[in-house]
């Protein structure tokens, strides 16, 4: 059984990638973990990723399944609409990442939309270190030390010893050791004001449950939000909770894309509520 789920995986990565799917998957899934490789997709776009670990998983996700393309689903053509009008009123489309590990997420959005700002927020060092490397490639991403919450503050690392994408921020006293100063989602739009949102993903590990808590004006100014939810990974936390509470008020669609929450506002992309 092993075997076959290999083989139908390699297969899976020639259906995706092509030719190149096959030494694609060979730097990826052989060698020695955690070995650092550049992997290179159709049409030269490059990217590292450390093999036979968790940052694997992730591009599976991210360039595999496509779990963020957006533009695949019916609700697509609006994406693709809202993008070229914010083009057209000669301001950016920002693409914003909260959580962003290892840049790849923020790599897949610069190739779906290729003339967005995409700014790339991630509080831990080592995460942000590769982030860093990966973005050198894209002169798009804007990457940002930092994590995002619902009020000045400041964080840390809750589980330092965690795998790297599975990091948990809590909040803290600015004089701890590795305190981190967060920002706000109305910061982050303040030090962009060309720009003009078109997306935002979140994928906080539970840190979801602060950010929408309170200050939530920046929602009802946002077309598209992608959340992934972590009740599954901190039962009775109720982590969810406040995301799931605002959307009532919206005039959206919800849709389940693997791990994935899309939220199309109609609102925000100009579309009168319907009766």
């Amino acid at each position: 059984m092993r075997l076959i789920a290999r083989m139908l995986l390699v297969l899976k990565f020639i259906f995706v990638f092509g030719a190149q799917g096959i030494p694609i998957a060979w730097k990826l899934y052989v060698g020695k973990a955690g070995r650092l490789v550049i992997v290179t997709l159709p049409g030269g776009h490059r990217m590292m990723v450390r093999k036979r670990t968790s940052e694997v998983a992730a591009f599976r996700q991210t360039f595999l399944e496509r779990e963020s393309d957006v533009l695949v689903l019916p609700q697509g053509a609006s994406v693709t609409t809202k993008y070229q009008e914010i083009l057209a009123r000669g301001r950016r489309p920002l693409v914003i990442v909260c959580g962003a590990n290892t840049g790849l997420s923020a790599i897949f959005f610069v190739l779906l939309f290729p003339q967005a700002l995409v700014v790339a927020m991630e509080p831990s060092d080592d995460n942000f270190e590769m982030l860093q490397r990966n973005v050198g490639f894209y002169p798009s991403i804007i990457p940002m030390q930092t994590g995002v919450w619902d009020k000045n503050c400041h964080l840390r690392i809750a589980n330092p010893n965690a795998d790297p994408l599975e990091y948990q921020t809590v909040e803290c006293d600015p004089g701890e050791r590795d305190a981190l100063a967060a920002l706000t989602m109305d910061d982050i739009l303040m030090r962009f004001p060309d720009g003009e949102l078109l997306l935002i993903k979140i994928d906080i590990e539970g840190s979801e449950q602060a950010l929408f808590r309170s200050h939530t004006d920046w929602i009802e100014r946002t077309p598209l939000m992608i959340v992934e939810l972590h009740d599954w990974l901190l039962p009775q936390r109720r982590t969810s909770a406040a995301f799931l509470s605002l959307l009532g008020d919206l005039q959206c669609d919800f849709v389940i894309r693997g791990e994935n929450v899309l939220i199309f506002n109609w609102a925000a992309f100009g579309v009168e509520r319907s009766r």
